[in-house]
């Protein structure tokens, strides 16, 4: 699994919305209980960046695994949608923890699409912390195409 380079920062970059994302605990603006994780297009790959409360912590002072996944897994479907056009399911997501992951610091989480093997798209992401290369998590993952667009 090798991560997708971190690209430069966001100001520049031109942001992705999605026409309906309801409740979404990791995307929408309407969930305060939310991330609400902002997604821009980031040359092959989409871009986020968030900085982790520490009420999302797991041991003091370094992200939950868990809320790690989610952010992986929001980036991910977030770079099927707007790379593609198709919604997703997460088939599989398979995670390298590299490093702890800072609360209190910027994350910077990418994904690309690695490959499309028709019925699903295989997609890697990472989370870096901001100024930083070296990937603190990494993820892999079968995203299946969803029937129906609604």
């Amino acid at each position: 699994m090798t991560a997708p380079p971190l690209a430069s920062s966001l100001p520049d970059r031109d942001e992705l919305v999605f026409p309906e994302s309801g409740l979404c605990f990791g995307c929408s603006p309407l969930n305060a209980a939310g991330l609400r994780l902002r997604f821009f297009r980031d040359g092959d790959g989409v871009r986020a960046e968030t900085t982790m409360a520490p009420e999302y912590q797991g041991a003091p002072g370094v992200v939950h695994g868990g809320m790690q996944a989610v952010l992986l897994d929001e980036i991910s479907c977030a770079a099927a949608f707007f790379l593609t056009g198709t919604r997703v399911m997460t088939g599989s997501l398979d995670l390298r923890y590299r490093r702890a992951c800072p609360t209190g610091e910027r994350l910077g989480v990418r994904a690309v699409i690695a490959r499309d093997e028709g019925r699903y798209l295989v997609i890697r992401a990472a989370i870096h912390t901001v100024g930083e290369g070296a990937a603190v998590t990494e993820s892999e993952g079968r995203f299946y195409r969803r029937e129906s667009q609604e």
